[in-house]
């Protein structure tokens, strides 16, 4: 592996480490900033928006909803659960890479 991968990879562990951070800051002021559903961002413009409201029930099959495993609410299994969501989206982006590159290259890439 070069060295510029191990770089990479090493950034990428960091962050991922690191992911928990999101849900401790926010903890105590419902939710994270630009996470929210239909009926909070009605309250915040004042009207319905029909175009999020049909957006919003297009995928609702989440792996881990929430990023967090189901009935792991106190902050350490919530934040062990962040870094659990964390490695499978990162595995899945990697994977589906990882195919587009061998779909489109007829195999593979060179190194």
């Amino acid at each position: 592996m070069d060295r510029v991968t191990k770089t990479l990879l090493a950034i990428v562990g960091v962050m991922i480490i690191l992911s928990p951070i999101g849900i401790l800051l926010v903890w105590n002021y419902n939710g994270a900033w630009g996470e929210w559903d239909v009926k909070t961002i009605e309250g915040m413009v004042g009207h319905r928006l029909p175009g999020m409201e049909k957006l919003s029930e297009v995928w609702n099959h989440a792996v881990l909803p929430d990023y967090n495993v189901p009935g792991w609410e106190d902050k350490l299994h919530a934040s062990i659960g962040y870094i659990i969501s964390a490695v499978v989206g990162t595995a899945l982006v990697f994977v589906i890479y990882y195919a587009l590159v061998k779909f489109t290259t007829g195999g593979g890439a060179s190194t």
